[in-house]
């Protein structure tokens, strides 16, 4: 199967909470006019956002996949009455996560005109190879249950593989301003002492000569720290772009293998023994989390955007009939790693 490196949208849960729980929601009835305009939906229609509509057929496989990864993941048999927490069952747990799931991508999907992006015929390629892999390995059962020829997991695996080439093209060029030194991870030891049992002086004096002899080699920052620092712990790593105290801004000014000045910050002070003013690896992955936290935000704009002048509607009586027992004898759980291997 040809793949594209294509970042798969699983992380916008939070913008689905947010944005799409008006869309989602248990209380939004088939046939309800929503912002001045009846859409209406047939039985076998879960819901329609724009012109997109999602089948009871494609509702049902991706449920059907959530159902029994659950099954497999605690064993096989699962009580779907058990209170997942106080108030929820494990049967509306898996209900809403599928939900939010399915709902958001197709939201995402018919975002593609506004945004003009459309599947090419490489993309075509990687969508019918996964459909035709999903489709080889479903049971007659589960065909069955799906009611499914093959053009119901190619509408399905389209709309996802669509929702992912949206988010990746709004936010394509977000993120580059980003440098190595925003993004900068270090590690650090520290004394921290408080005006009170002893007096100003009397602590910047202690931290002066403490400072001159290990910048000598004359003493252990770490075993001097233990004795002397009023925190429980004496080490700390921290990122650039979370930097907000003084002592935290203070710390990327000093250089590997060295000892700051005495800092003050009102009636406490500091000394810090540098122990890695960049650490890589952490570096690296703190610069990709920047990156995607752009990504989200600047991607949530333009979503939130399109949600709220689309009209949409959502079947929610004919959700309510699609129960996870009406898969228990089946065990089919492929469909997103086939997803996350397009």
């Amino acid at each position: 199967m040809r793949r594209r490196n294509r970042k798969k949208i699983a992380a916008l849960g939070m913008i689905g909470i947010m944005s799409m729980a008006m869309f989602t929601g248990c209380k939004v009835k088939s046939d309800t006019p929503i912002l001045g305009k009846i859409l209406g939906l047939n039985s076998d229609e879960i819901f329609q956002i724009d012109s997109l509509t999602c089948s009871d057929d494609e509702y049902k496989m991706v449920f059907m996949n959530y159902v029994n990864k659950y099954k497999k993941d605690f064993g096989g048999k699962i009580n779907w009455d058990a209170m997942a927490d106080e108030e929820t069952t494990l049967r509306q747990v898996i209900m809403e996560r599928v939900k939010e799931d399915i709902t958001v991508k197709y939201a995402l999907s018919a975002m593609a005109e506004t945004e003009r992006v459309k599947l090419d015929k490489d993309d075509m390629d990687i969508i019918n190879s996964a459909t035709d892999e999903y489709y080889q390995s479903l049971s007659d059962e589960e065909k069955e249950y799906l009611n499914s020829d093959i053009d119901v997991p190619a509408k399905v695996y389209s709309n996802y593989y669509l929702a992912d080439k949206v988010y990746n093209q709004v936010t394509e060029s977000v993120g580059e301003d980003v440098s190595e030194e925003d993004a900068r991870v270090i590690q650090i030891q520290y004394i921290k002492m408080s005006v009170g049992k002893n007096s100003e002086s009397e602590i910047k004096s202690r931290l002066k000569s403490l400072a001159k002899a290990v910048n000598a080699n004359k003493k252990d920052f770490a075993q001097e720290a233990k004795q002397l620092s009023e925190d429980s712990s004496i080490e700390r790593t921290i990122k650039k772009n979370e930097a907000k105290t003084k002592l935290e801004i203070e710390a990327f000014n000093v250089s590997k293998g060295k000892v700051s000045e005495v800092i003050q910050d009102g009636n406490d002070y500091y000394l810090i023994y540098c122990i890695d003013n960049y650490l890589k690896d952490e570096t690296t992955a703190n610069k990709e989390e920047m990156i995607e936290q752009q990504k989200d935000a600047v991607f949530k704009k333009a979503y939130d955007a399109f949600l709220k002048d689309v009209d949409y509607d959502f079947n929610t009586s004919e959700w309510e009939d699609i129960v996870p027992e009406d898969v228990e004898d089946m065990d089919s759980s492929n469909f997103l790693e086939i997803y996350n291997n397009m």
